[in-house]
């Protein structure tokens, strides 16, 4: 018996790991370390969140959102751009839960909103610009 759960001890952590492999379908899911190259700027990132324990989302976001090249940030670079990334993820999360709807998750907006920000003549709306810009503003 004791042979047994040693040998579906492996076989369960093998399982739960390849369980949360795959696409998040959550702000929160897998969590993992700040880039290398973004960790210089982990307090204007990310706030309080420890830089170890970095949801997926939040980490590719960063990742876009400092070395990308959208015309909306591009008189920042170094801590004023952090500041002003690690802000609208942070207000863009918090205005798409305060508005969700029964037919649409802040999730599934979230993932619709980069998936249009991606596209060559990507257009924020008008609220979503106004979160970023507020934040450009006070980086």
């Amino acid at each position: 018996m004791k042979r047994s759960l040693l040998l579906l001890l492996p076989v369960a952590l093998l399982v739960g790991a390849c369980g949360s492999s795959g696409k998040p379908e959550s702000f929160t899911e897998q969590k993992g370390p700040l880039p290398a190259d973004l960790q210089e700027f982990q307090n204007e990132l990310l706030g309080d969140v420890n830089p170890s324990l970095v949801p997926l989302v939040q980490r590719n976001f960063l990742e876009g959102c400092m070395g990308g090249s959208k015309p909306l940030f591009a008189q920042l670079s170094g801590a004023p751009l952090a500041s002003a990334c690690g802000c609208s993820y942070t207000e863009l999360v918090r205005f798409l839960e305060a508005n969700e709807s029964l037919e649409k998750s802040a999730f599934d907006t979230f993932k619709d909103l980069d998936k249009a920000s991606k596209e060559a003549d990507g257009v924020l709306g008008q609220n979503y610009r106004s979160i970023f810009e507020e934040c450009k503003a006070a980086a």
